[in-house]
């Protein structure tokens, strides 16, 4: 639709009634540039020149149209400020239950494109991965199978295990769900390198370090965290990481604030993919809520671990205010 705006005629030259002349050829009556220099007997650098000046002389306008909640704007800015592929923002609901039910219908909605029928999709653990889960409608897309990137992670709820959410979005999808019978985290690292070399574990780590698209979600050094209730830390101990410099995790691997790995002991001990072989995956999509989780999601994407983001609204905001 041509929106038109009042300019007083007394103001305009002759050229720019020839401007306006040439504008309303090429935009209202949608001729080609092209067609516009051979009906007025120019040439098509002229016509181009024309156009360009009406835009500097304020003679036409272009608008995109801005409907309530898009965050376009938003999208775009942390994508620049941060180098990643694609970022998709969701309203912030009411809760935090809410609010991650709808980043994780925006997260399926990103797998839907990402995924085809020969691809092999990686899923990690936690409530938002587990409400993406959720949020997914039966036979929404299409994959080759699902593959868990971490082990069981102890008390926590078991629907929010890796297993778990491979399984049930296996069912979904009416897929191959492979699984991992080995703990997260194992009691040293000469146990872990134990469990990484038994067969059946070693066989779907194989596949899980080789996947097409992974979709991981991503921790902070938070009170509520998850990994507190599945009784890998204590609360004072898991907030104390924070003294030696973790500012969140992704598949249990912590994360400095310029998104290096930096408790390599406790890495050393996760049954699972690595930060290394995150990186190496094609399209890995991270997920994640809540403002208080800019510091770790930041890490995350400075370290180059996703491609995709996908995040509500006051995550958004907060992941452009923190500092370079």
């Amino acid at each position: 639709m041509t929106v038109r705006y009042p300019v007083d005629h007394r103001e305009l030259s002759d050229e720019d009634h020839l401007i306006m002349k040439v504008l309303r050829l090429y935009y209202e009556h949608h001729l080609t540039q092209a067609a516009v220099a051979k009906r007025l007997g120019f040439s098509r650098p002229k016509v181009s020149r024309l156009i360009a000046e009406g835009h500097l002389r304020g003679l036409v306008k272009i608008e995109i149209a801005q409907p309530t909640g898009d965050f376009a704007p938003l999208e775009i800015a942390l994508e620049d400020r941060y180098g990643i592929g694609e970022v998709l923002i969701s309203p912030t609901g009411e809760d935090g239950r809410s609010t991650e039910l709808t980043v994780g219908g925006s997260a399926a909605a990103c797998l839907a494109r990402v995924c085809d029928m020969e691809s092999t999709l990686g899923v990690s653990w936690g409530t938002t991965v587990r409400a993406l889960v959720e949020a997914v409608p039966p036979l929404a897309f299409k994959c080759d199978r699902v593959v868990p990137l971490v082990g069981s992670i102890g008390r926590a709820e078991t629907v929010l295990h890796s297993n778990r959410a491979c399984l049930d979005l296996a069912v979904k999808l009416g897929v191959e769900a492979l699984n991992l019978d080995a703990p997260a985290i194992a009691r040293s690292a000469s146990s872990r390198e134990e469990l990484m070399e038994t067969p059946g574990i070693e066989d779907t780590l194989k596949v899980a370090v080789s996947c097409d698209v992974a979709v991981v979600g991503i921790g902070g050094i938070l009170p509520t965290s998850t990994i507190i209730h599945a009784g890998f830390f204590d609360s004072e101990e898991f907030l104390g990481l924070a003294d030696r410099g973790a500012v969140g995790d992704v598949c249990f691997h912590f994360l400095d604030a310029s998104g290096s790995p930096c408790l390599p002991g406790f890495s050393e001990r996760v049954v699972g993919i690595t930060p290394e072989q995150i990186r190496a995956v094609p399209k890995v999509i991270g997920i994640a809520t809540g403002a208080r989780k800019a510091p770790g999601v930041a890490a995350v994407l400075k370290g180059g671990y996703v491609n995709h983001l996908v995040c509500d609204q006051e995550l958004a905001e907060a992941l452009l205010e923190i500092e370079e």
